[in-house]
């Protein structure tokens, strides 16, 4: 990896991800070897690019002057591995092209557009890409399953969240609740799977309703 490259992967994992740049997670994300970062870092931070602090263990961490770090990246190079992984899962089935970088709206509209090949049967939705799409970006992982209506009510709030609390705050927010989307993300797929059709959890729930005997139906 060349200088060049290095710097930009560095600014890829900070606005694409949550992951902490420390010394460990950037040579893992960037391949680059140990005692090549310490001075590419240092030419970074004298160019005003980064800028050095530390945790509360004294662990060296960059931070990247003049850019947002993204709110539904991954927030470890595990989960980061792990959608790495689906990804290749999915292009299996698409024709041989040049790689792009992987980012959070790479991801999804890859696994959104793929089909199978012309004459077969379209495969069901994965139910573990669902689910770790949704845990990892939220109500953006629902754009694989559910439809556009309930995705898009989903990333706008997610969005008024992220503006009007403190990053802190809504970041804690968000992590609490990324179990509840993994689970609606199971069942638009699982849904998806029975009916061969978007279904909105609105319906779902009109559908549940319905078969409750009528003693037992909840008063509007």
């Amino acid at each position: 990896m060349t200088q060049h490259e290095f710097e930009t992967a560095v600014l890829r994992l900070w606005t694409t991800t949550r992951i902490p740049l420390t010394r460990v997670n950037v040579q893992l994300y960037t391949d680059t070897p140990r005692d090549r970062i310490g001075r590419w870092m240092n030419e970074l931070a004298v160019a005003g690019i980064v800028e050095v602090d530390s945790d509360d263990e004294g662990e060296v961490i960059w931070r990247v002057r003049g850019a947002q770090r993204s709110q539904t990246g991954p927030r470890s190079i595990d989960e980061w591995t792990r959608l790495r992984r689906l990804q290749r899962e999915v292009d299996e089935g698409d024709a041989p092209k040049p790689r792009a970088a992987i980012s959070t709206a790479g991801a999804l509209a890859r696994v959104e557009r793929w089909s199978p090949p012309a004459g077969a049967v379209r495969d069901e939705k994965s139910l573990l890409a669902s689910g770790l799409l949704s845990f990892i970006f939220g109500p953006f992982g629902w754009l694989y399953a559910a439809p556009l209506k309930d995705a898009g009510v989903g990333i706008l709030a997610v969005t008024i969240v992220s503006a009007l609390l403190p990053a802190t705050l809504a970041a804690s927010l968000l992590g609490v609740v990324a179990p509840l989307s993994a689970l609606a993300g199971l069942v638009y797929a699982q849904q998806y799977n029975s009916t061969g059709q978007r279904r909105s959890i609105i319906e779902l729930i009109g559908d549940a309703r319905a078969r409750l005997p009528s003693g037992r139906r909840p008063r509007e």
